[in-house]
């Protein structure tokens, strides 16, 4: 599942290629990623100007403008698959379910499971949609934070997948923020110390400001705006490396599940 780095590097390059175009046609093939009517997404967003790009954790919201009319804002949730991107000489698949016509240039988004949402929502930088989701964590001060995880019994690494108190982290940047902070996936934030959480809350947001730098991470499905996948992948150290050794001190990295999410520490470094 694309998590920050990838939402946001596509956010990045929306803002730079498509900043002050006018969308100009919209080619629906399945309704089912959209939250509204094809109707009511087209007249709201038909002959206007795309003026801005807003992330939030994991998703992207993107602003129209057409002169004195209201504004309009979309909502774009890539969950598991979905993917937008400009191609040239691109003929679209099966797996591309609708297609922007911004003043002729074509920009797709694609998606394998379908899981994707692309939803009309009344704000461009707080919407209603997603008032249960936290800060994004690139933005959230250790302070709040901390009042927010501190006392909390359930383990840093469920805690920290949870996007009602910091979103963007998914299961792969949780992996490793932990192990390069020496925290157990399964350590409670009550039995550490306030040092112990900072080191996670600052590794966590290093973690992600360099996957966003390498273009972020792909296994499988991601892609760039350009189709590319991220690099991120090879500055992995413990994420899907069970049974490897740890190049930090060679004992062979474990997995277990938390909060049914598989994860990959090593229990040298990251002793529970």
């Amino acid at each position: 599942m694309p998590e920050l780095p990838e939402v946001e590097n596509v956010a990045l390059a929306l803002r730079a290629h498509l900043t002050g175009r006018k969308l100009t046609g919209l080619k629906v093939l399945y309704s089912g990623i959209l939250g509204q009517s094809v109707a009511a997404t087209r007249k709201a967003l038909l002959d206007r100007t795309l003026d801005g790009v807003h992330r939030h954790g994991k998703y992207i919201i993107i602003n129209f403008s057409h002169g004195q009319r209201p504004d309009s804002h979309l909502m774009i949730h890539l969950r598991m698959t979905g993917q937008i991107f400009i191609l040239d000489d691109y003929i679209p698949d099966k797996h591309v379910h609708l297609t922007f016509d911004f003043d002729g240039l074509p920009v797709h988004y694609r998606d394998i499971r379908k899981f994707g949402r692309l939803e009309l929502v009344d704000d461009a930088i707080h919407p209603s949609a997603i008032a249960h989701v936290g800060p994004d964590m690139l933005e959230v001060r250790f302070k709040a934070w901390h009042e927010s995880i501190s006392y909390r019994r359930a383990p840093m690494k469920a805690l920290l997948l949870d996007q009602g108190i910091a979103a963007g982290l998914g299961n792969i940047y949780v992996d490793e923020s932990l192990f390069l902070a020496g925290v157990h996936p399964l350590a409670k934030p009550q039995d550490l110390s306030e040092k112990e959480l900072y080191e996670v809350w600052s590794v966590a947001k290093r973690v992600l400001r360099n996957s966003i730098k390498h273009g972020g991470t792909t296994f499988m499905d991601f892609k760039n705006f350009h189709g590319k996948p991220g690099n991120f992948r090879r500055k992995l150290r413990v994420y899907g490396r069970a049974g490897e050794d740890c190049a930090v001190c060679g004992c062979e990295i474990e997995g277990l599940r938390v909060a049914g999410r598989s994860s990959c520490f090593c229990p040298e470094c990251q002793v529970l």
